[in-house]
């Protein structure tokens, strides 16, 4: 369709839904599809999306073609090609459609061939059609058609009569476009039928479902489904024991990589034809989920994407729901511990609010499905991403592990590196293809240039690889303990490049580029498969030396100590759910949606009124995706800027430091009263939620019964559990706890002998500070050769120590901060603490479940660098500040955030931030974690107190980190 044809139909739509009921008489409406109510309901939302009967763009028609596909046909776009499938009654109609469309394979994989036959068991063609074609072939055809009918999908049979001939899944460089959500569900349904004895297929549950507009279906939901393949899959005991790795394909409906590896894997595994797997599945069940059957479907042009104003033919990132106007995003909406963001629908079962199970019911049903299943060692939950530096990031869940879990997700991160660098050797082996798809996509050629497993793979948290955070994804509530409601599992989320796209850009089929990413994603699969099957265990060794810790109750989180419970807590739960006993509640929730359109007559200024009395408030953005032009401005009632995005610089594909992920909003903690203000100039529509949280009394802490509609559950939680997990895996020295009280009485040193207890002592609080004797202690058990971790607030300490370097450094040259991220800046990856540590690596800790924001509000306690140096320091790294602390202004830039002093033959590490206390200010319905620190974080730990991490498999030992010092 040219220009000038587009802008006509636009106009003529938008002219239509103006004018009101008057301009469409009934009649019009005849025999139609759709009715006439239906039609004014969608052409209002869409735009040139359809074309109204009886005057459509298209009027094919013919006794051959299915009502779908008629449909289809005439209500979309002129240059719109249906997948078509054509059964032909007469040889020689055959051979003329043949003669005319049929195209030898493209020997560059660019597009798919216009159109491909077969000749037996029937005559039958698939072929990509405008409505002009599909007029074509009718006539050139005539009467020698039986049937034409809409055959979206990668298998050009799927439809018809024999179609798994030549299997079910067809390569990607023989697909016809990308798997449908359609013939996938016919698909499963012959793997199963035909492999009963190693798939089984479950349907557990449906997606909200979009409307019809070719069915009339108000609501369209889809059925979510799993297929579970190991052998003998119906012995139930048998299944319940082994080892579980389960593939999340596509929770993103528009990153499309997951479901085009997973789907031909699962045929593989069903026929016995992925030879790394035939000898896993006695031992381990391999678990495809299909996540988000909306945004999958989102592609067919039956489907109303209500936030879509022209004609669309994409996949959605979401489902099909819009919460107070606002698009779900199906990867934010899982039931994690700690901090929960207002704007979000956490999909927990237990005591699930009625409007949850009509905006997430398929992230409900998949929470409930997957809490039944034991022994599920793995979730990998693929996505795509724009451009990185590497082909694939594997994402660190939020979730915090023990030892061995920290450890058996660095190891099966290191052999998919290894897996995908032995079968390409580097990046430049498929360059070209990255390069082709990069000018396609974006218009700017693009290939990886990082060095990690030559440029194919990197691996960290997801800070480190996408520099953003999130809260309530599948892969952190996965993570989380099972008593926490999780799974226990090591989560992981792959993200390959070019495999997301602007969400107004056509996403088109790209065989030379899609082979790619679904090879890279099969190497990632049998990797963790084949760690499922490995026996692993990993152990810490000291040297003989003992550690004590310095615990306190003033690090101790208690749900108990809320305002809106009541509740004995613990870690121990019943029914899961506190009740609260607080009749005064004061929280109430505003929100305010709003759609800001590009040009000079849309809305540019989106409005929040905050009293005395509001405890935080939420920007959420969607939309900014699809811009390419313009900024973003979060302004306070004084008109000061605290958030802003550069949309064309985050645009940039080739940059690709700030095109891996999409701005998605801001926190601000007790704004200040008054108008805030959200500036949206922009060349794409974007939607603006924002959400105020008021507390109307002098609690601060804001009733989740009230705002989500779930009780509180109980907890207690204290970052000091970290040493106690880590002594299990200690093999030659204790790991001993004590109290202020017990160091302040000598409990460090034996008698007035001198002489230590320990070897080692850690210190992450400044609890005990004014206590002379408490110094006292320590710095006796420093003057005796015992070495001092200094950790978080902990640091404090530095300024009272009247020993070695820490003598120089006084109370004016440390600072208590708060940072947008713990992450250490400026590393010298030479120094000590940062062994084994790589340049990825960043985030300390990861602060979401321990009821931390996306905001400024992760403390720290850092150490003027100048000082630190002259006092004869050392430094590893530093933090950066964050530019408001709790709202106000602060000149500190940086500061020390780790490094090493000197005592004489005694060492006094410092670590500004590793294992802080929970924030409980922030809404956090399902508890907390006592501890998140990262593999760095851990692996920081380790380091500071001398510690040597040993890895073995299968009984071998595979790797050290750190050395013993």
């Amino acid at each position: 369709m040219s220009d000038d044809t587009d802008n006509e139909a636009l106009s003529n739509a938008t002219d239509w839904s103006a004018a009101g009921d008057e301009r469409l008489p009934a009649e019009r409406f005849t025999n139609s599809p759709v009715d006439r109510r239906t039609f004014l309901r969608l052409s209002a939302t869409t735009g040139a999306a359809l074309a109204l009967p009886g005057s459509a763009i298209a009027d094919v028609s013919g006794d051959a073609l299915t009502d779908e596909f008629t449909f289809v046909v005439n209500h979309t776009p002129e240059t719109y090609e249906a997948a078509t499938v054509i059964e032909f009654g007469e040889r020689e109609a055959f051979d003329a459609f043949a003669d005319e469309y049929e195209e030898e394979p493209d020997p560059e994989l660019s597009r798919a061939p216009k159109a491909v036959t077969r000749e037996e068991p029937t005559l039958a063609a698939h072929a990509h059609l405008t409505a002009a074609e599909v007029e074509d072939v009718l006539d050139l055809s005539g009467d020698g058609i039986d049937a034409m009918d809409f055959a979206p999908g990668a298998n050009p049979w799927w439809t018809i009569e024999a179609p798994y001939e030549e299997g079910v899944f067809p390569p990607v460089e023989a697909a016809r476009n990308y798997i449908s959500y359609e013939e996938t569900v016919e698909a499963l349904a012959r793997l199963e039928d035909a492999f009963s004895d190693r798939v089984r297929v479950r349907d557990i549950g449906e997606s909200p479902g979009w409307t019809n507009a070719f069915t009339g279906e108000e609501s369209d939901p889809r059925d979510v489904y799993v297929a579970e393949v190991t052998n003998d899959v119906r012995d139930e005991t048998a299944f319940a024991r082994k080892e579980k790795v389960v593939f999340s394909l596509s929770i993103h409906g528009d990153e499309r990589a997951g479901v085009e590896a997973g789907s031909r894997l699962l045929e593989d595994l069903a026929r016995g034809e992925a030879a790394a797997f035939e000898p896993l599945l006695d031992d381990i069940a391999v678990v495809f989920l299909f996540t988000n059957p909306d945004g999958w479907v989102a592609r067919n042009p039956q489907t109303e994407i209500p936030w879509v104003e022209a004609h669309d033919t994409n996949f959605q990132r979401g489902n099909a729901s819009a919460f107070d106007g606002q698009p779900i995003d199906t990867n934010r909406q899982y039931p994690t511990i700690g901090w929960t963001n207002p704007s979000f629908r956490p999909a927990e079962p237990e005591g699930a609010p009625d409007e949850f199970t009509e905006l997430v019911p398929d992230s409900l049903a998949i929470v409930e499905h997957f809490r039944g299943y034991e022994n599920v060692a793995f979730l990998c939950d693929y996505h795509g991403m724009y451009t990185a530096d590497h082909l694939v990031f594997n994402l660190e869940t939020n979730a915090s592990f023990e030892h061995e879990g920290t450890h058996d997700l660095d190891e099966v991160n290191i052999r998919v590196g290894e897996g995908m660098r032995d079968h390409w050797g580097d990046v430049d082996a498929i360059a070209d293809d990255i390069e082709t798809a990069g000018e396609e996509m974006y218009g700017v050629p693009f290939v990886p240039d990082g060095d990690s497993f030559n440029g194919l793979f990197d691996w960290g948290s997801i800070y480190d690889s996408l520099a953003y955070q999130i809260t309530g994804s599948l892969l952190g509530w996965a993570g989380q303990p099972e008593a926490d409601g999780g799974l226990g599992a090591i989560t992981v989320a792959p993200e390959i490049v070019l495999s997301n796209h602007y969400m107004n850009a056509q996403k088109e089929w790209k065989p030379y580029w899609s082979r790619h990413y679904a090879t890279a994603y099969r190497l990632s699969m049998r990797e963790f498969a084949e760690m499922a099957a490995r026996d692993t265990t990993a152990t810490v060794a000291t040297g003989g030396r003992d550690t004590a810790y310095v615990t306190s109750d003033e690090l101790t989180r208690s749900s108990a100590d809320l305002p809106h419970t009541g509740v004995d807590s613990g870690r121990g739960r019943d029914d899961g759910r506190g009740r609260a006993q607080n009749q005064n509640r004061g929280t109430a929730v505003r929100r305010r949606h709003e759609v800001v359109r590009p040009g000079p007559s849309g809305q540019s200024r989106v409005g929040a009124e905050t009293t005395d009395a509001s405890h935080s408030l939420f920007v959420d953005l969607e939309g900014v995706q699809n811009a390419t032009d313009g900024t973003v401005r979060v302004r306070d009632p004084a008109g000061t800027v605290v958030r802003e995005v550069d949309i064309e610089t985050k645009a940039d594909p080739a940059d690709s430091d700030v095109r891996t992920h999409d701005f998605e909003g801001a926190f601000v903690r007790r704004p200040q009263a008054g108008r805030w203000t959200v500036e949206v100039d922009s060349d794409a529509e974007v939607h603006v939620l924002t959400t105020v949280l008021d507390v109307e009394n002098d609690d601060e802490i804001p009733d989740p019964g009230e705002v989500l509609g779930y009780e509180q559950r109980p907890y207690t939680v204290n970052p000091m559990r970290f040493f106690a997990d880590l002594e299990e895996s200690v093999v030659d020295g204790d790991v001993d706890y004590m109290g202020v009280h017990h160091v302040s009485v000598g409990r460090l040193l034996r008698g007035n002998s001198g002489k230590r207890h320990y070897d080692k002592l850690v210190v992450s609080h400044d609890d005990g500070i004014d206590d002379s004797r408490y110094v006292s202690a320590i710095e006796e058990f420093v003057q005796a050769g015992g070495d001092l971790v200094l950790t978080d607030s902990g640091v404090n300490l530095l300024a009272e120590l009247e020993i070695g370097d820490a003598a120089d450094v006084a109370a004016g040259d440390i600072a208590d901060v708060l940072l947008p991220f713990a992450n250490l800046e400026n590393r010298d990856f030479e120094h000590p603490l940062l062994a084994d540590i790589r340049p990825r690596q960043q985030e300390i800790w990861k602060g979401s479940q321990l009821g931390y924001t996306t905001g400024v509000d992760q403390p720290a306690t850092i150490v003027d660098q100048e000082a630190f140096e002259r006092a004869g320091g050392s430094v590893a790294g530093t933090f950066t500040v964050g530019d408001l602390q709790d709202g106000e202004p602060t000149d500190l830039e940086f500061g020390v955030g780790a490094g090493t002093l000197s005592a004489g033959d005694s060492e006094i590490s410092v670590v500004g931030s590793v294992l802080p206390p929970a924030r409980q200010t922030e809404l956090h319905p399902f508890g907390m974690a006592d501890y998140a620190v990262s593999f760095m974080g851990h692996t920081l730990l380790c380091n500071a107190l001398g510690f040597e991490q040993c890895r073995y498999a299968d009984g071998e030992l595979v790797r050290t980190y750190g050395e013993i010092r």
